[in-house]
């Protein structure tokens, strides 16, 4: 059996830990955006930031609308491509929601490390 502890939310998503319950290992990460759910891992994670920045600094030189919904996002991993049609506002969400992730991740491992947490 799996158990899902919430990372981080915001108004677009949540990033949740998939934990195997057998052993507490953590499998992966859930990523719930607009009901739409897909697993990925720490190192997809901060790909997906990445090309989430890239889109993000590419369309700040546009001299479109930024209410204008027409922000394709593209996901490449190993295995699959996702692709999401954003408003300028949702891309800014879902980097929010991807690095807020990523920092809480982070911060969990610092604190374990020093056994702080």
């Amino acid at each position: 059996m799996k158990t899902l502890k919430s990372i981080y939310q915001n108004n677009l998503g949540s990033c949740y830990q998939v934990i195997n319950d057998k052993d507490l290992s953590i499998d992966c990460l859930a990523l719930e955006i607009n009901q739409i759910s897909f697993l990925i891992d720490d190192s997809e994670l901060k790909t997906f930031i990445k090309s989430t920045e890239t889109i993000l600094n590419h369309h700040s030189q546009c001299t479109c609308p930024k209410d204008l919904e027409n922000k394709m996002v593209i996901y490449k991993n190993q295995q699959t491509e996702i692709r999401m049609l954003l408003s300028y506002h949702q891309l800014i969400q879902l980097k929010d929601l991807l690095k807020g992730a990523d920092f809480k991740l982070s911060m969990n491992d610092l604190l374990k490390k020093y056994k702080i947490f």
